[in-house]
């Protein structure tokens, strides 16, 4: 099998279908539209049955917001995993749920054993990723933020090298970003109201001058001699990026600045701003503070001084002329 040369996604179908460690039943992940993977109830439904922002369609194999315009939609696994407990909803969304549910205790009935239950939907959706121990950094691209599988200098490319069968020993990173000082994200719901982080900051390293090609070989989590698709070899694991959660990551919360990230010199703007002044020729009459920065002859007067000069004139020409 192989990826499609027009398809931005590398992701081989065959090996997207998976089951759910903690309710047994069977998904399909797809990429997201923003470097993401997010995994799908494994066949279309009716887009009238689901409200808007559950619905999602696939566009030359990346999974985008929306149903296209379609009757038919994909709706997300974790909205309907029978092992995390959902809002109320619309009666068409419980009745779904209803049936799930009933599978997944027929299943336990029959001897599944579930994974300790997950704390939300965003836990269900990346349960694909492998387990990381150890401090992690977080990255921030345009307005996205990512929990790295470690420190950015540690980050390892997940890519299976050819000559050995193993890992890839290389770095993802060549120090293309910054270490940047940012305000901790807003966590929305009762539990975000709890914290005490208002006015509270944190250090991310961003990748923002990163050109969208270059991100990307970030989120497939490969070195420079791995970048490209499928057509490079598959990878010893799935890249072990989360999506950045506050309250789910806290421990990983930089509130201090890195030890060896070095503050940009101060910049005197007081003698900045005098040098980039442009020059000023002041007026030539006596006790006139008007100025001009353009460019104007010796003896210059401002257009009040040049005024009241030129009635003065007029006046003793007139006054010479009658006498």
């Amino acid at each position: 099998m192989r990826v499609h040369r027009s398809s931005p996604s590398t992701l081989l179908r065959r090996d997207a279908l998976a089951k759910c460690r903690y309710c047994g039943e069977l998904m399909e992940y797809f990429d997201r539209h923003d470097h993401g993977r997010i995994p799908m109830v494994p066949k279309a439904l009716p887009s009238a049955r689901f409200p808007v922002q559950m619905r999602w369609h696939i566009l030359r194999g990346i999974a985008v917001p929306g149903d296209g315009g379609e009757s038919r939609c994909y709706v997300p696994h974790p909205a309907f995993c029978a092992a995390v407990d959902h809002p109320e909803s619309n009666n068409d969304l419980a009745q779904a749920r209803a049936v799930f549910r009933q599978r997944f205790e027929k299943r336990v009935q029959q001897g599944f054993i579930p994974a300790l239950r997950p704390a939300d939907e965003d836990e269900v959706a990346e349960q694909h990723v492998e387990p990381v121990e150890g401090l992690r950094h977080v990255i921030a691209y345009a307005s996205l933020l990512w929990l790295a599988p470690g420190k950015v200098e540690e980050i390892q490319c997940v890519a299976r090298a050819w000559r050995t069968g193993e890992r890839c020993r290389n770095s993802v990173s060549h120090d293309e970003g910054t270490w940047t000082e940012i305000e901790i994200p807003y966590t929305p719901g009762r539990a975000g109201q709890d914290v005490l982080w208002a006015g509270s900051t944190m250090w991310v390293y961003a990748l923002h001058t990163l050109y969208p090609d270059e991100f990307q070989r970030w989120m497939q989590q490969r070195c420079a001699q791995h970048v490209g698709g499928a057509g490079m070899g598959n990878d010893v694991l799935p890249p072990q990026w989360v999506r950045f959660r506050p309250l789910a990551h806290d421990e990983f919360i930089l509130r201090q600045r890195p030890t060896h990230v070095e503050l940009p010199p101060m910049i005197d703007t007081r003698v900045a701003s005098i040098a980039l002044e442009p020059e000023r020729t002041e007026c030539a009459a006596p006790d006139c503070r008007n100025g001009s920065v353009a460019k104007v002859p010796e003896g210059w007067l401002c257009y009040r001084c040049a005024g009241i000069r030129e009635h003065r004139e007029r006046t003793h020409r007139k006054w010479s002329q009658g006498n």
